[in-house]
């Protein structure tokens, strides 16, 4: 079997193979619930040895200074925020068990 290439064009960023954010950004008036479940099946689909937040961002410099207003942008940015303020917090010890 000969192993061709679609013809329709889903872009050509390393981690959106299947081409799911690409089409959320081209689907006319896509509303945020529908981008959080497209962003969930891309993001369940993404190889594991992509790093998530490089590709995030990567999406983000791809589509956003394009599509600044779209509901895809503003979840890729929440996405990107939500993980930097994750990755500051600090642990705090149990008091109960220092008693």
């Amino acid at each position: 079997m000969i192993n061709k290439k679609s013809k329709i064009f889903k872009g050509d960023i390393y981690c959106d193979q299947k081409g799911l954010i690409f089409e959320a950004y081209n689907i006319q008036n896509i509303d945020s619930t529908s981008c959080r479940v497209i962003f969930f099946d891309w993001l369940t689909s993404l190889d594991q040895r992509v790093n998530q937040v490089k590709a995030i961002s990567d999406l983000l410099k791809a589509y956003s200074s394009r599509f600044p207003n779209h509901p895809m942008t503003e979840l890729l940015m929440e996405g990107q925020k939500k993980h930097l303020e994750t990755g500051r917090r600090r642990r705090v010890k149990n008091s109960k068990r220092a008693i």
